[in-house]
């Protein structure tokens, strides 16, 4: 089977994330709403978008 580095690494790093919150859900929502807040000018808000 044919392996992708590429995909390996970013499992490798998604696991390392999860593990890091104790996969917890309410830790991983937690962080990542205070590193948006953190950085609010490169977040996209596609809601504010009009639709064609």
């Amino acid at each position: 089977m044919y392996k992708d580095e590429i995909i390996a690494e970013v499992w490798r790093n998604r696991e390392a994330y999860v593990a890091q919150h104790q996969r917890d859900l309410k830790k991983i929502v937690a962080d990542l709403r205070r590193r948006q807040q953190e950085h609010p000018s490169k977040v996209v808000d596609r809601r504010r978008q009009k639709r064609q």
